[in-house]
This record gives C-alpha cells, structure tokens and sequence, in this order.
C-alpha cells in the first residue's frame, strides 16, 4: 500500500474555544500532512486519558486544509474506549459514532462536530475519523510534529465502505512513526468533555441463564433537553419484563432478592417494559432502554432538577430462579443532571 507525505503550511491559530474540559495534544500549527495513495476507509485517530474520572465527549474538533479532504466528502467522528488503558487501539471499543461532511475551507480551520450522543469514557480513550478516500485527497490528517507527546497518533485503512467503527482492530491501526523518518507527533485533532459523566457501580446478579445485566447511557444527563439522555441495559433475558428504578438520596448496598439494591430508598420507579429480543430461544438478547430526560421533561417527578444526583438500577423478573429470588438486578449508575 501506497502512503504519500507532505509538507503542510504553518499558521498560527486562535486558541479553540473553552469548555469543561478540553483534550488536545498539538500546539495548533501543523507541519505536515498525511494522506493515503488508494482508494480506501482511511482512519486517523489518537489516544487521551480522561482527567480525574469519567467523562463524556461531546465534540470532535479536527482542522482541515484548502484542497486537503474533498468537501462534502461523508466523514465519520469517533469515541473509543480503550478497555484496558494500555493506549493500543486494537481492542477499541465504540462509544459514540457521527456521522457529517467536510465542509469547504479557505484556510486552515479548526471544524466543530457535536457529538449527538456522547461518548462515556473513563481512563485512555481514542478519539478518531474516517473517511472514503479515492485516492487523491492532498492531505487527510494534519500532523503537529513539534508535539510534546509522541506515540499517541495512528492511522488504520480498509476496503472502501469496508472500515467498520466497531471493528477497529480489524483494520491494523497502526502508529504513524512507521511511515518513516522524521514522521513523529499528534493530529491536529481534539476532543471536548463535559468534565463529568455518569459513573456505574455495584455488582449485578447474575440472571439465570448466567448472564450479568450491565447498565449504560447515551445521550448527555441534561435537566432541559427533553429527550436524549438513554439508560439501557444489555444481556437481559429476552421478552421479560422490567422497569428502572431510581433514587435520589444516594447509593445503596443492601442484600436483596440473591442480589444487591444498589439504591438508598426511598426508591421510584420508571414505568414497564418489555426487552424484546430473540423469539425463537431463551437467551440474553433482551435490552431496555428509557429516556430519562423525556421522563425529567414531564413533571412526574418534581425533584429532577438541575444539579440532582442521581442512582439508577434495573430491576427485571427472572422466572429461572424460585421466588422470592426471582427477579434480576443490573449494576447501578450514578449521575448528575446538567442544566
């Protein structure tokens, strides 16, 4: 395969805009461009570790040259989680794709991509794009070969339409010093956080077909939004019934139904739902997903307001266990509704 090198414009930049918590690597001007010589998905990424805790990512922010990525060319923003911090994206796990085009620059900019849904990371993470290239773009990712931390850049490319997000590994990232001498640094590209995001914790009970629920947001924890803020839970029997429970006077650990109450009472609860999932077998494809800030939007439950904290846990019944233990329990989730 066919890797092709330039020499990019230096410029100097106006710092990015402030938020809770900025991830960046560069020093704002680049000295060089890499771009690849095939039709290709071609992805360019790099890894950050969060800062005191969880955090959810919100924006993407990469700059772009004239006649570097064609415009209106689909590009797609990514979060990844690195599962074991060891800041080797091959076992990378999506935590938020989106999915937008390249605009048209006159000169070098810094472009904003808000993330819809957040991504929720916690210790090394990846934060990356991907386009299909033809071959001929000038330049795709920018490079800061001054940056005070190296190692940290990778490049992975497949099959056009081939380079699956969820898939990572797949793709052979690898880091961009084997192009050869002298090509060193971090991409001109950056991530925003809120500077929090929601924590789990507790252990789940084991449903009766061994499964452990594990419980999960999307979405930004917002007081206003009206829609947006999703817990779910993943690995739950399928076609049973559950609901979420939710508190709002903290954690809990109390010994409950074989499992644990992971919420301190008074407790509430979220209407029912059903998990769906396979028709044909009992097994753990069933998933509940409910939208807390629908449910903060409507009034039900006049303490959900801004600046709240708030413990989450789903609770299902289990008919594979004899009452009174028949019931399944996810881990829990602790979280903040922002403004």
């Amino acid at each position: 395969m066919k890797h092709a090198v330039r020499l990019a414009l230096l410029a100097l930049l106006a710092p990015a805009a402030q938020a809770q918590q900025i991830y960046a690597l560069d020093d704002g001007a680049p000295n060089l461009g890499i771009t690849y010589g095939m039709p290709a998905d071609y992805a360019w990424l790099q890894s950050f570790t969060t800062s005191g805790g969880p955090d959810a990512i919100v924006k993407v922010r990469l700059m772009l040259e004239p006649g570097g990525i064609r415009p209106g060319t689909t590009i797609r923003l990514c979060v990844w989680e690195d599962p074991n911090d060891d800041l080797q994206p091959n076992d990378a796990v999506l935590r938020s794709v989106h999915a937008d085009v390249v605009p048209s620059v006159a000169n070098l900019a810094w472009i904003d991509y808000d993330l819809p849904a957040a991504g929720g990371v916690e210790g090394a993470f990846f934060l990356g794009a991907i386009v299909e290239t033809d071959g001929t773009f000038a330049t795709i990712g920018l490079v800061d070969t001054d940056a005070a931390i190296t190692g940290r850049a990778w490049f992975a490319a497949a099959g056009p339409g081939q380079l699956d997000p969820e898939r990572l590994g797949d793709a052979g990232p690898q880091r961009i010093e084997v192009l050869g001498a002298g090509i060193r640094g971090a991409f001109l590209l950056r991530g925003e956080g809120t500077g929090t995001a929601p924590r789990t914790y507790c252990d789940a009970k084991p449903n009766s077909l061994g499964c452990e629920p594990k419980i999960r947001t999307l979405g930004i924890a917002s007081a206003s939004a009206g829609t947006g803020f999703h817990v779910q839970a993943t690995g739950l029997l399928n076609r049973g019934a559950g609901t979420l429970l939710y508190s709002v006077h903290g954690r809990g650990a109390v010994p409950f139904a074989g499992g644990t109450m992971c919420l301190a009472g008074p407790l509430r609860r979220t209407p029912a739902m059903q998990s769906g999932g396979s028709a044909q077998v009992r097994d753990c494809s069933g998933v509940h997903s409910f939208d807390f800030a629908a449910w903060v939007a409507s009034g039900v439950d006049a303490s959900l307001v801004a600046g709240t904290t708030v413990c989450a846990q789903y609770y299902t019944r289990d008919p594979g266990f004899p009452a009174p233990d028949n019931v399944g329990l996810s881990d829990a989730l602790e979280f903040i509704l922002v403004p």
